[in-house]
């Protein structure tokens, strides 16, 4: 898991942050995440995997698709929960949560 302060960080962008685990993979989950503007809709529940998994070394989950951004859409079965990812790579781990999740937001974008 993160540490404490990589933690604190992602959780002042979004509150409620939880790190939770699945199949030895590692992900934070982000209640309302507030999505990048004018997009539909504008928050959402997400799930940040920062373990490798399907040739990424980080993915950022949503519990909705949008229909406007991401290419490539796809259905995941996580954590009892059914959520959505695109098409986006190459977003290393070894970056903090809190950037991780910026590079994948910006695909949203």
């Amino acid at each position: 898991m993160p540490p404490a302060e990589a933690l604190s960080e992602i959780q002042a962008i979004c509150p409620g942050t939880t790190p939770m685990q699945e199949a030895g993979l590692e992900y934070i989950f982000l209640p309302g995440l507030k999505l990048p503007p004018g997009r539909t809709p504008a928050a959402c529940d997400a799930l940040l995997c920062l373990s490798p998994r399907e040739g990424y070394p980080t993915r950022l989950f949503l519990s909705a698709q949008l229909y406007d951004r991401g290419n490539n859409w796809n259905t995941f079965h996580i954590l009892g929960r059914t959520w959505y990812s695109w098409s986006w790579n190459y977003v290393p781990s070894s970056e903090r949560p809190a950037l991780v999740l910026a590079q994948h937001l910006r695909a949203l974008r």
